[in-house]
């Protein structure tokens, strides 16, 4: 289950973003992941939640947004997005592409309260 490790890289990368301020409270935390990342969103929810306790961000609201996969046709050259696999080229119908992005994921917002 990789989203124990996402969870993890999240608090971390939360808490080195937010150490120069004084905070009293995360309220929301948005990350952003292409589709080909494969985050199961309960698990991530799950894995957040039981980590974060003792953490700063400890009862804050995490937001998934997947992000749909960017492709270059390597028959047409199109290039264009797809939230689903296989992935097929719209104005060719090609198969076969080359991912430009839509494995990614990161840190996008932190919503929070200064002391």
């Amino acid at each position: 289950m990789h989203e124990t490790a996402l969870a993890e890289n999240i608090l971390t990368i939360a808490a080195s973003a937010l150490a120069p301020y004084r905070i009293e409270r995360v309220n929301k935390l948005v990350v952003k992941a292409g589709f080909l990342a494969q985050i199961i969103p309960e698990a991530l929810e799950f894995a957040f939640t039981t980590l974060s306790q003792g953490h700063i961000c400890q009862g804050a609201e995490l937001v998934l947004e997947i992000e749909p996969i960017e492709a270059k046709c390597q028959n047409c050259v199109t290039k264009y997005q797809s939230r689903s696999l296989p992935l097929t080229c719209p104005v060719c119908g090609g198969n076969v592409a080359d991912i430009i992005s839509g494995d990614e994921m990161y840190l996008d917002k932190i919503d929070f309260n200064e002391e």
